[in-house]
């Protein structure tokens, strides 16, 4: 298997610089769907904080505070991982106290969370507390795989690391000779819709669809009741089937996490697009639950006109 610093050699080469010039920030979130790579980046992140023998900012991977990170037995290091559907409050809590103790085998200590997505609203808000005041030399990472899991007031405090998806290069290339673009196929690659794309969508029909959702996006956020016309007036017959729908849907979610993090420092259109971004996952529960598209779509918009009106006032 590849090291994670030959699958994110750019993320590595990011973390181990900072190490080196001692500006790590006080918070990360790594955002990632392969949640394999995601815990990994986390676990060599943990280690080049506490190696004791790194080479420019990298760890060395076999000194005693590395090997034991790597058996996640390292005192100065709390992780909170579950297997349940959500992280509650009370783990949260406990893990605060036990980062006001004092390093035990260092003068910092680390905040590694392996399920930010599964956060309750008082988990979130209860980790919220904690970044805005940390007990000392705190450094928090999170993991999730996307930025519309976590709290806009969160992502207003963390640094954001986003893993490259590996490419396929023989997938890459059949979808090329059909017609894809580069461009079209590192949005596929963002938006994980390499699974969706048969022999039955050509790359005029997705680009079709890519238009489709960048204007009608970008409707919803400046003018949401023309987005809700739009919806029976054209979105609604220019998607042919389910997989097209598929797609829509993908590439909407994306532009939402794409404009989440455009906007992360910027608080009043942080909450606004977070709004929308709840109004949306919403809308796609339902279309999951065999609602048409059209009436998901126009209740996602309803919801955004009463949103942008908010915003405005």
């Amino acid at each position: 298997m590849d090291s994670i610093v030959q699958l994110q050699p750019q993320l590595t080469q990011q973390i181990a610089q900072a190490v080196v010039e001692q500006r790590v920030s006080h918070a990360y979130l790594l955002l990632g769907e392969n949640q394999l790579q995601t815990q990994q980046l986390g676990l060599w992140f943990a280690q080049a904080l506490f190696c004791q023998q790194p080479a420019a900012g990298f760890p060395c991977g076999q000194c005693d505070h590395c090997r034991r990170i790597t058996q996640r037995d390292f005192p100065d290091i709390v992780c909170l991982k579950t297997d349940k559907a959500s992280l509650g409050v009370d783990e949260v809590r406990q893990a605060k106290l036990s980062l006001e103790q004092t390093g035990v085998e260092a003068d910092h200590r680390l905040l590694l969370i392996n399920s930010g997505a599964k956060l309750t609203p008082a988990a979130a808000n209860s980790l919220l507390k904690f970044l805005e005041e940390p007990a000392g030399a705190v450094t928090t990472i999170l993991e999730a795989p996307s930025t519309t899991t976590i709290l806009p007031t969160i992502l207003s405090r963390v640094q954001i690391l986003t893993l490259t998806a590996a490419v396929d290069s023989n997938w890459q290339q059949q979808l090329q000779a059909q017609g894809y673009t580069a461009p079209d196929l590192k949005i596929i690659a963002q938006a994980h819709l390499e699974n969706e794309l048969g022999q039955d969508l050509t790359a005029v029909d997705f680009q079709k669809i890519r238009d489709l959702v960048q204007n009608w996006f970008q409707l919803l956020e400046e003018h949401p009741w023309t987005a809700f016309l739009e919806v029976g007036a054209k979105v609604k017959g220019s998607l042919e089937n389910r997989q097209q729908q598929t797609i829509f849907l993908g590439l909407l979610e994306a532009n939402f996490s794409r404009q989440i993090r455009q906007v992360a420092d910027d608080g009043a259109n942080l909450l606004v697009v977070r709004r929308l971004t709840e109004s949306f996952l919403e809308a796609r529960k339902y279309w999951q639950a065999n609602v048409s598209l059209e009436n998901s779509l126009e209740q996602l918009a309803l919801q955004a006109v009463e949103i942008v009106k908010g915003s405005s006032l």
